[in-house]
This record gives structure tokens, C-alpha cells and sequence, in this order.
């Protein structure tokens, strides 16, 4: 069922183009759990203009001293080794003897007000992580499953909405290849002109209308969600960003499975697009004016090794041992941390370049490195 709160989503999604949008997400997600703190981490070493790090609540004042205490913080690490898009609370990770032993909670979160911590996994991989965690103190009671698995349901909107914000970031000043990156995207996408007329259409997006689930194109190449809330809203949404202008708003599809739904987002089109010129139009002289994305809720986001192992036709072991490489770690290490002999580990290294037709292992990283970036770009 859809349980996310309207007000939440819209917030949630205004971040992707403005700014305070996860600010203010951050602090309604805070109050809807009924925490006094909360914490929004993305970072990616290789792109540092998309890095975020939000607070919310007490934890803001917390923030100030937590540099002192993050090496001894066990939580983003537990949070990180859970499988993406996942929830947990600390109280039922870490055993009861762990938490009252650890320095962290003792010297900094107790001092702090907080007594427990409800964190989820956003997304995790060797160069990019993003976790968020919601701290209660004592005056509400321990998390339930009812709740962590109610954040569950919240992250792939959080994750999607982070995705987003960090491939517009990095769009900033590109126009080369622009079109190609939106083809990548796991999201669909239409950029739409002053009248309301389609420009482009990515790939997911056409993928997502000839569904006909809930959402189609009409003769005129306009979205038309099949339920008349939803189109209404989607109608006024446009014409108030086609009149007024501002940050959009998002509204919601329903699908033919009841409580399946597609989550989307009018915002206006971010500075790279200003002058481009779009091959899948008659009309090349339209500047594009609004942008629609869909969120398709049957995408998921994959880690390194799995793209590997499917990209490069690899097993799962090589695939382990390429992903490691390619994060600048050598056969030797990944030996000793996977716990095989490096006779082991060289076997799976030759598995991969036999399989990929690579004749170094320099060049097997690049290839890795390549696709890993590639598909990185779809989210």
C-alpha cells in the first residue's frame, strides 16, 4: 500500500531541482517518525559537487562535535553492508552488551539526547554511499517493525530523488553527449516546451508508457495518466510551471496492481539544457521549458559486482575479485579479506580476462571501470 505522505513525496522530489527541498524532506521525515534528530549522507569521492550532508533536529547541534566521534560511529559501516534499500534499527544490530560498551554512544550519542537510531541503506558500493538515520531519545518509544518497515518503503524515494539530484549536478555546464546520459537513466524523462509539447522522450520513459500500465502517450505525444486524479494534477502542475514558473511539484500514478504506483515530478529544466538542440522533434527551434520524470518503481539499483557479473558475462567470484581491482586493491588483499589462497584469486583473474578478452589487468580495470561508470550514469 501507499503510505508515503503526499506532502513528504512533494518535498522529497522539489529537492532534485531546489535545494531546500531534502532540507525541509529531512525534517518532515524526522517528525513523521517522531525523532528529535535525523542525518542525510551521499558522498561520492569521484564527483564532490553532488556530495550532500544534511541534519535535522538535535542531531544539528550534534553534528558540530561529531567529527571528533566519527571513526568510533560503528552504525554507517552496518548500515552500508546491508543490502540496499533496507532498513534496521540500531537497537536490534548491535546487541544490547555492544551498545553499552561502545564509546560512541556513550560519550556522544547518550550525551547528545539519542538512544536509538532508525537508518536505512540508500546506496552502497566501493566509490558511493548514501545511508540516512533517524534518532529518537527517550521520549518515544523503541522502533517497531511497523516503522522500520515503513522507512523501507520510504528509501527507494529517497535513493531515486538522490540519483536524480547528482546526475543534474554533474549535468551542470555539459551539453556534449547530454541526450545519450538522459537514455541512461533508469528514470524516465520528457523535456517539454513552453505549450506542453514533448521535445525529448528517454528511453525509460518510452518504455514506461508503451506499458500502457497506468500511463501512456496521447496522439499528440502528451503523457496521459489513465486515473483522472492524476491527470488533472499533472495538467495543473504544468500549467502552473508553463505560467508561473518556480520549483514544480510531484504527484502520483496509480498502476493496475492495486497499492503499485508511479511516483513523478514536474521541475523546471536545469541550466545545461538552455540551447541544446533535440533530434527527436520537428521542431528544433523550441527551447525546453519543463521537465516530467518518472520514477518506475520496478527499477532497482544494483552493486558493482552484480553489474560485472552481468555486463562482463563473468562468475560471481571474478566478479568480486574485478570489482576490488577496479577500486585500486590487488590480488593480494582481496585474498586474504575473501579467504582464498592467492593461487585462488589468480584463477578468478584469469577466468575474467578470458571472459572480457582483455589481455592485461589494466586493461580488464578499464573495461570495468568504463562500464561501471556507464551504467552509474543510469541512476
Amino acid at each position: 500500500m501507499f503510505d508515503v505522505d503526499p506532502q513528504l513525496l512533494d518535498l522529497l522530489y522539489r529537492g532534485v531541482t531546489e535545494p531546500g527541498g531534502f532540507d525541509q524532506a529531512l525534517q518532515a521525515t524526522m517528525q513523521l517518525f517522531g525523532c528529535s534528530g535525523a542525518a542525510l549522507v551521499s558522498a561520492n569521492p569521484l564527483a564532490p559537487e553532488s556530495n550532500l550532508a544534511l541534519t535535522a533536529g538535535a542531531w544539528s547541534e550534534g553534528a558540530k562535535l561529531y567529527p571528533q566521534f566519527a571513526h568510533l560511529d560503528p552504525a554507517p559501516v552496518m548500515l552500508a553492508r546491508m543490502p540496499v534499500g533496507t532498513a534496521s534499527a540500531t537497537d536490534r544490530i548491535f546487541t544490547s552488551e555492544e551498545r553499552r560498551r561502545s564509546v560512541f554512544v556513550q560519550e556522544f550519542l547518550r550525551p547528545a539526547g539519542f538512544v536509538e537510531t532508525l537508518g536505512g541503506n540508500l546506496f552502497s558500493d566501493k566509490n558511493r554511499f548514501a545511508v540516512i538515520g533517524l534518532h529518537r531519545g527517550t521520549d518515544r518509544a523503541a522502533f517497531n517493525e511497523d516503522e522500520i518497515a515503513r522507512l523501507g518503503r520510504l528509501i527507494p524515494h529517497i535513493a531515486r530523488a538522490l540519483q536524480l539530484r547528482r546526475m543534474f549536478e554533474s549535468m551542470a555546464g555539459m551539453a556534449s553527449g547530454l541526450q545519450a546520459i538522459l537514455d541512461r537513466l533508469h528514470a524516465g524523462v520528457m523535456l517539454l516546451d513552453r505549450k506542453g509539447t514533448a521535445l525529448f522522450v528517454n528511453a525509460a520513459m518510452q518504455a514506461i508508457t508503451r506499458r500502457g500500465d497506468g500511463l501512456s502517450l496521447d496522439r499528440e505525444g502528451r503523457l496521459f495518466p489513465s486515473d483522472l486524479t492524476a491527470r488533472r494534477k499533472l495538467e495543473r502542475l504544468l500549467a502552473q510551471q508553463a505560467n508561473e514558473g518556480g520549483a514544480g511539484g510531484t504527484f502520483v500514478i496509480p498502476r493496475r496492481e492495486p497499492g503499485s504506483h508511479y511516483a513523478g515530478i514536474v521541475a523546471p529544466v536545469p541550466p545545461a539544457f538552455d540551447d541544446m538542440t533535440w533530434d527527436r522533434t520537428g521542431n528544433r527551434q523550441e527551447r525546453g521549458e519543463m521537465l516530467v520524470i518518472i520514477h518506475d518503481p520496478d527499477t532497482r539499483s544494483r552493486n558493482a559486482a552484480e553489474i560485472l557479473q552481468t555486463g562482463l558475462n563473468l562468475t560471481r567470484a571474478a566478479a568480486r575479485l574485478v570489482e576490488a581491482l577496479s577500486a585500486d586493491d590487488d590480488l593480494q588483499s582481496f585474498a586474504m579479506r575473501e579467504g582464498i589462497t592467492i593461487h585462488t584469486a589468480r584463477f578468478h583473474l584469469r577466468t575474467a580476462l578470458a571472459r572480457t578478452g582483455a589481455g592485461t589487468q589494466a586493461e580488464l580495470v578499464r573495461i570495468a571501470v568504463r562500464l561501471l561508470r556507464d551504467v552509474a550514469m543510469r541512476g
